[in-house]
């Protein structure tokens, strides 16, 4: 199984990305006079950040490609399920149940809920289960990044339910089901008003065609031996995404593309741990960035100093704080439950 290590420090980028996209909107979702600390330096990020969550389903297709069409027995959707749990839900209770006492903090001293203010009971359950991002929400709530990785689950259950016929078929099923998705989006086909009124499936079908042209780049890292030339396909396409209208999915594909090129160059052994130790924040970072946000926001109304926010201190604190609590959360909480989990639950084959 091969490794990418530039990928991590891809997925690391993203997730810093995100963090720092979510600050400057999170003034704005709270009606509050415009933050845009270092946007000299930021501007990309403060203005275009979103766009770092759609790369990571690309990522995705490419890692768990590499994970389950490189193995020879296919995994039980029980060991599977728990793999996922194991990995996913800790993180996601903890941040969860960390946002609930925090707003109910802000509630009891300050008369109203912070930033994500739709905190009722339906709301509750909807995050508990990882519900977000299907239309059944009325606004966001809690910890409302968390939606993503609600989507993102659902991939991966359609992904293993085809493992065996990509297996069988390699790239060309994965290309007829990128087409199939991709003509469910372009005939606005989950978008009818009676379909719309049940679930809404647009997310599901965009982040579906992004993870699957991940899983077609690992079909082509094993197809094409010549670097050279995938690299410079890939800038080309890079190049070509920002012609004309912005084109999302080719600026996605190709950056997950050009990163994982990167890797064929002789990258040095400290070089590559720092990489994977980068690319283990992503999702303690993703995840608890919301937490830190809200907490940093919660002292100084105590303090009754909310202009601090507005302090390149404060930004730089906020980040600080999110990667140090993430290094910490993924050491000493994330591995370790995933450890007890899986040996407590999975299946031995």
């Amino acid at each position: 199984m091969q490794k990418f290590y530039c990928v991590e420090l891809l997925r690391f980028l993203c997730a810093s990305t995100v963090a720092i996209y979510h600050w400057g909107t999170s003034f704005e979702i709270m009606q509050m006079k415009t933050n845009d600390i270092f946007r000299n330096y930021l501007e990309i990020l403060y203005d275009y950040g979103d766009y770092a969550v759609p790369v990571f389903f690309v990522i995705s297709g490419l890692v768990f490609g590499n994970v389950y069409l490189s193995q020879e027995k296919k995994e039980s959707l029980r060991n599977f399920t728990i793999k996922r749990i194991a990995r996913l839900y800790p993180l996601h209770l903890l941040t969860f149940l960390s946002i609930f006492i925090l707003q109910y903090l802000f509630l009891k001293f300050f008369g109203k809920y912070e930033l994500y203010t739709f905190n009722d009971l339906k709301h509750f359950f909807l995050n508990i289960f990882l519900l977000l991002g299907w239309g059944f929400e009325e606004g966001r709530s809690f910890n409302q990044p968390v939606w993503t990785v609600s989507q993102e689950i659902a991939i991966y259950y359609l992904f293993f339910v085809l493992i065996s016929f990509i297996n069988r078929h390699n790239f060309k099923i994965v290309f007829l089901i990128y087409f199939i998705f991709l003509i469910i989006d372009k005939t606005k086909f989950v978008e009818i008003s009676f379909i719309i009124k049940l679930i809404n499936l647009t997310y599901f079908i965009d982040f579906a065609k992004l993870f699957f042209s991940g899983v077609f780049i690992f079909f082509l890292l094993n197809k094409f031996r010549s670097t050279k030339k995938l690299f410079l396909i890939s800038l080309l396409f890079f190049i070509f995404s920002f012609i004309g209208s912005f084109k999302l999915h080719l600026f996605c594909f190709s950056i997950v593309m050009i990163f994982v090129l990167i890797d064929k160059l002789a990258i040095n052994l400290k070089v590559k741990k720092l990489f994977i130790f980068l690319g283990n924040l992503t999702y303690s970072i993703y995840l608890l960035h919301t937490l830190t946000f809200l907490f940093l926001l919660y002292s100084l109304k105590l303090f009754n100093n909310v202009d601090f926010l507005y302090s390149k201190l404060s930004f730089l604190i906020y980040l600080i704080f999110t990667f140090v609590l993430s290094f910490i959360s993924f050491t000493y909480f994330e591995k370790k439950m995933n450890k007890v989990i899986r040996e407590k639950f999975l299946k031995k084959t």
